[in-house]
């Protein structure tokens, strides 16, 4: 009895942290923000009037209508096109990594970096217009339609199908082999074998991607901050507009009560897909996983399937290829390239009533570094650089530091009520940035760190994504060493040190990605938290410097880039290849 409450008491010690940080930046403040929910701004109590008001906002309702579209939208066709693109990875042969890593690289990119190739294509004088042009169709200002919808669908399947074709990959290859061959000895057909075998035990990787989906479908509005501003067209005023425009102006009132409204909504869905995934989770506990699935073909096939790839290699890599070219291109020569005026120096491209269209190039008529020096030489972006790097490590560092052990207290202990408190680190994780900005405005003015650093730092740290990741890496984890080690007399501390964390590189590399490509691309928290002169990071900055100076901009986005390239492809061979 004595070792057991003694193994629970250290459990608890590697959650203490998590569980208070969780509590202080999320839970509590979420609690106590329901009072500016039932009161007005002379702070006397209304009851229901905040909500009633704001579920009959048209700006409102016009988000969340938007927002839904665009879910029902993205989120079925990133999960078909990444299915289909996780069974072409098994046909990539000695590829196989190579394409993956090229295919995960727009997850990675941060959002301003890449904004002004979607300007190139969308804008009234692009590429898009410019080919309806040569065809003979009129052009349109595609900003003001109902096609801006279709603009934002097109940039999430560009930043998410690759990661996503990655996770379902990995969980093709973790469905036993052995099913399929017994279904093959019962003359079961390929679309029985699909719904059957490959859905059902596929399950609980598709509600990963579907979560991060979610997640990442309410971020899409950094791109369409960045491509529309505040008021863009009411075809794509999402709920970040509405939310944002409120911080604007400090109602909290009509902040708090959308974002229960918000709450209200979303998570009874989480709640759904948490129970769904715990049905299926144990699938994978004693199967022999089919870790080496690449599939042999004939000499005309392999290069067929490799030039297929190329071609899907290119897709996504292009928007990268624009900006590091164009970071190459004089200001003079970007100007040209890209303004809607007929000058001198672009008379010959192609018009339309004094419209210059523009001329995107990969390579620079006349090659220069005059975008760089500049970069360098101006010390208010070398700062914004430096304020980057100044946000993103103590989050990395706290996150390692924190979320695998509360990740191995929460797979190890047998606390009764463990998975209801993991659910709510879940439904964190996965409501969207909007709901959660209130409570983290009111923790950080409460503590006093609003316009700080910190103010970001601190609720990063705590961000439940960290735990959940590292947890779902240990649920593969042989406990047959754990329970080994513990017969030995080992404490969960040396457990922990010398067994458990050596052999989770993988997931915990996975969360330093999804982390760093986060809060590298911080642009919400930056907006709403930190509001002092010079003090934003590099990721806000670039979308006014692409209307303030374009030639530098694309250098600042290369530059801004090289990190988190850097910190992906060096590792990943070593510590994700292998595992796939």
């Amino acid at each position: 009895m004595i070792k057991i409450k003694k193994e629970k008491f250290s459990l608890l010690l590697f959650a203490v942290p998590s569980l208070v940080g969780v509590f202080l930046f999320y839970i509590a403040p979420f609690v106590l923000s329901s009072y500016y929910a039932v009161t007005d701004h002379a702070r006397d109590f209304v009851g229901l009037d905040n909500f009633i008001d704001t579920a009959q906002n048209p700006m409102f309702l016009r988000g969340i209508e938007n927002q839904l579209t665009f879910i029902g939208i993205a989120i079925p066709l990133t999960m078909c096109i990444a299915l289909a693109l996780a069974f072409f990875i098994r046909k990539t042969g000695k590829f196989k990594n190579l394409f993956m890593l090229v295919i995960f690289i727009p997850f990675l990119i941060p959002s301003g970096t890449c904004v002004w190739f979607w300007k190139c294509i969308f804008d009234v004088n692009g590429i898009f217009n410019k080919t309806m042009h040569l065809l003979g169709f009129e052009i349109a200002n595609l900003y003001n339609t109902e096609f801006t919808m279709i603009i934002a669908v097109l940039i999430f399947l560009w930043k998410n199908v690759g990661i996503t074709a990655i996770l379902l990959y990995v969980g093709l290859n973790m469905i036993p082999k052995e099913y399929y061959e017994l279904a093959d000895t019962e003359g079961t057909t390929r679309f029985q074998k699909f719904h059957k075998i490959t859905l059902v035990y596929l399950f609980p990787t598709l509600f990963i991607g579907v979560a991060l989906l979610i997640i990442n479908s309410f971020k899409i509005f950094k791109e369409v901050y960045l491509l529309f501003g505040n008021y863009p067209d009411e075809s794509i005023y999402l709920l970040g507009h509405y939310m944002n425009n409120q911080f604007m102006s400090m109602n909290l009132q009509k902040l708090t009560s959308a974002s229960f409204l918000m709450f209200f909504v979303i998570a009874p869905l989480i709640y759904f897909m948490f129970r769904k995934q715990n049905r299926y989770s144990g699938l994978y506990s004693s199967a022999n996983f089919n870790i080496d699935s690449t599939l042999k073909q004939n000499s005309k096939t392999k290069y067929v399937i490799l030039g297929f790839g190329a071609i899907i290699g290119f897709i996504f890599l292009i928007p990268t290829i624009f900006t590091v070219s164009n970071s190459f291109m004089s200001s003079f020569e970007i100007v040209n390239r890209y303004t809607t005026d007929v000058t001198a120096h672009n008379i010959a491209d192609l018009s339309y009533n004094t419209m210059h269209f523009m001329r995107i190039g990969i390579i620079p008529d006349d090659f220069t570094l005059s975008g760089y020096f500049s970069f360098f030489a101006d010390t208010d972006y070398m700062r914004m650089y430096l304020n980057s790097i100044i946000i993103v490590v103590p989050i990395l560092i706290g996150q390692l530091i924190i979320s695998p052990m509360t990740a191995y207290a929460f797979e190890q202990s047998k606390a009764k009520y463990k998975e209801v408190l993991f659910f709510i680190y879940v439904l964190i994780m996965l409501m969207p940035m909007q709901v959660l900005l209130v409570p983290n405005y009111l923790a950080l003015d409460t503590l006093g760190l609003l316009d700080s650093y910190m103010a970001i730092i601190l609720p990063a740290i705590f961000n439940p994504i960290g735990v959940f990741v590292v947890r779902i890496g240990l649920k593969g984890f042989p406990k047959e060493c754990i329970e080994a080690a513990q017969n030995c007399g080992a404490s969960h501390f040396k457990i922990f040190k010398s067994i458990v964390l050596p052999n989770i590189k993988a997931p915990i590399l996975v969360m330093v990605l999804l982390l760093f490509s986060e809060y590298w691309n911080v642009i919400d928290q930056a907006i709403i938290f930190n509001q002092r002169p010079l003090s934003e990071p590099l990721s806000l900055y670039l979308s006014q410097i692409a209307t303030e100076n374009l030639g530098l901009f694309f250098s600042a986005s290369c530059l801004y880039i090289i990190p988190i390239l850097l910190m992906f492809i060096f590792p990943w061979k070593k510590a994700v290849g292998h595992t796939l």
